[in-house]
């Protein structure tokens, strides 16, 4: 017969051994097609194009100058981005992309003024891949001026630096708008008044101002309107994920658009873009005399939440329809209405602060705070738990994505208590899964996978991320055994230093114990009352009191 306690465990076994089975071979199908993929011969994945050397013009012809030049001092042309430098009697213009940057130092009455350039080997770092024309030339590092003038030469470094921060700024904001696509025209629907839906906010915001505004369907995509005349377009076209998320648990009803290409909305770039509407209204407690009179305050507020449930049940049910109206005009795109299992959520931390992320039938979603979260399920790679060890309350995921050259998302402080609900739905949704007891570097993981990836397949893949949990699980095992033993070896030297201690009084005890026990045997009531009874004529007594003082004594 099997207990009722032995069969859950025999099930939780059996559903455990499964699971690694699945999990078995969903890494070696991984590794299979990382093997097919990333063939010998297969480059890096540094980039998708090799940085090139760019050249830099500050002036096309000498009239460009500035008319200062003729005095041959140190002079700053933001205008052009450039320095002009005084070098052997003639004014010597340098871009500003060609110089790392500026300092000043005070010595003997002078203030010296030095312009450090950009060259080869220049010690590690990230812009040790900058190119160069020709990286064997002799190359000029620095130039130092010098002048009594303090507040010129500091003048001068501030002008330097501030246009060095504004180059790299320009730069910056350059690349970051590289993958922001130009969007077609929406085609506006003329014949009939388009579906509409009144009182949304949109986020992210286009103004600090919290004002709503209203969303329309159109014959190719949506429009929000906001104030008059601002406005905000979204094609089918872009539409990557729709998900509508409705306001149970939550203060707030939630139609999420996913984009494949991001927008400017304001001057914010996103791939994100929702429009909600809050689920709770202001309450007013009507306490006046003659409610009083009729109705009590239990009555009142039953209703208040009866009332509370309707209008969530409405609000839901308005925005479900309108997603589906979405879904519906953009069904040439192949769009459909994804929704989050709250069932299977789970809290954690993927950028601030903690919140509840959701998975649905596409995706991993946080659509509650910003920044949201996104993750299409098909994207993913392989997921690792990392600080996955007794005795800790979280634990934290790590997604991989298919596309190494995509910094892996972090999801932190996961309560210990979502481990098992975690794996199950990893599981279910064919995503192998690692787990360890450590934080790894991923940075440095990334970097040697998009180094030489037919070398990482060729090495094991992914294997390594299981291995390194079963050895640390092997070297615990061992630690513990090693501790076993010294506690045996220190359990006993405590035990003979007691004994050491204490031998007279056990052995006398001992030896008490081993007559009372032999007397005791084989004897009846009536023969053992009347030892007890002459012990006590004897003096026995007395002498069992004594003991007990004794050892307290020796206490």
């Amino acid at each position: 017969t099997r207990l009722r306690g032995q069969g859950g465990t025999t099930q939780n076994e059996e559903k455990e051994n499964a699971r690694r089975e699945h999990q078995k071979e969903l890494h070696q199908k991984k590794q299979q097609d990382g093997e097919e993929k990333y063939g010998e011969g297969h480059g890096n994945l540094n980039g998708t194009e090799e940085k090139k050397f760019k050249r830099f013009e500050s002036y096309k012809r000498d009239s460009q100058f500035p008319s200062k030049v003729k005095d041959l001092m140190v002079l700053v042309d933001p205008k052009n981005n450039s320095v002009i430098l005084p070098i052997m009697g003639r004014p010597v213009p340098f871009h500003i992309n060609t110089i790392k940057n500026a300092t000043t130092s005070q010595e003997g009455g002078w203030c010296y003024l030095r312009i450090n350039f950009l060259s080869p080997g220049q010690g590690v770092g990230r812009k040790d891949d900058q190119p160069f024309e020709d990286p064997t030339a002799q190359f000029v590092r620095s130039l130092t001026f010098r002048s009594q003038d303090t507040g010129r030469m500091e003048d001068i470094k501030d002008q330097m630096t501030d246009m060095k921060k504004a180059a790299v700024r320009k730069e910056q904001e350059k690349k970051d708008m590289e993958d922001v696509v130009e969007q077609d025209k929406l085609v506006e629907i003329r014949n009939r008044r388009p579906h509409r839906l009144d009182n949304i906010f949109m986020r992210p915001a286009m103004e600090s101002k919290r004002v709503g505004g209203a969303v329309e369907i159109h014959q190719n995509g949506l429009r929000y309107h906001h104030m008059g005349n601002q406005k905000v377009d979204i094609l089918f076209g872009n539409v990557k994920h729709l998900f509508f998320q409705p306001c149970v648990g939550e203060l707030i009803v939630i139609i999420h658009v996913h984009l494949h290409n991001p927008i400017m909305i304001g001057k914010k770039k996103t791939k994100d873009v929702q429009f909600y509407r809050e689920a709770t209204e202001m309450q007013f407690d009507e306490t006046g005399n003659r409610k009083r009179k009729h109705r009590y305050g239990d009555e009142e507020e039953f209703e208040a939440e009866q009332e509370e449930k309707r209008r969530r049940a409405q609000l839901d049910k308005e925005f479900r329809n309108f997603a589906e109206k979405i879904a519906d005009a953009g069904k040439g795109e192949s769009l459909a209405v994804d929704m989050p299992f709250r069932d299977l959520g789970f809290n954690g931390v993927p950028s601030r602060s903690s919140v509840t992320i959701q998975p649905t039938t596409d995706c991993l979603v946080q659509l509650t705070e910003p920044p949201f979260m996104v993750v299409t399920l098909t994207d993913i790679e392989v997921v690792h738990l990392e600080r996955v060890q007794f005795g800790l309350k979280n634990f934290d995921m790590v997604i991989v994505f298919k596309d190494f050259t995509r910094p892996p998302a972090h999801i932190n402080t996961i309560p210990v208590e979502a481990l098992d609900g975690v794996k199950d739905w990893l599981d279910s949704v064919d995503i192998p899964f690692t787990e360890g007891p450590l934080n790894l570097n991923w940075a440095t993981i990334m970097k040697t996978v998009i180094a030489d990836p037919h070398t990482f397949f060729k090495d094991g893949g992914w294997s390594f991320l299981s291995t390194e949990s079963d050895s640390e699980d092997g070297s615990e095992e061992e630690e513990e055994s090693e501790f076993g033993v010294s506690e045996e070896d220190m359990g006993s030297d405590e035990s003979s230093e007691e004994e050491s201690d204490f031998d007279d009084d056990a052995s006398a005890e001992a030896s008490e114990d081993e007559e009372v026990s032999e007397d005791d045997e084989g004897e009846d009531w009536d023969e053992m009352e009347k030892k007890a009874a002459k012990r006590d004529r004897d003096g026995g007594l007395d002498d069992e009191e004594k003991k007990p003082k004794k050892k307290g004594g020796r206490k």
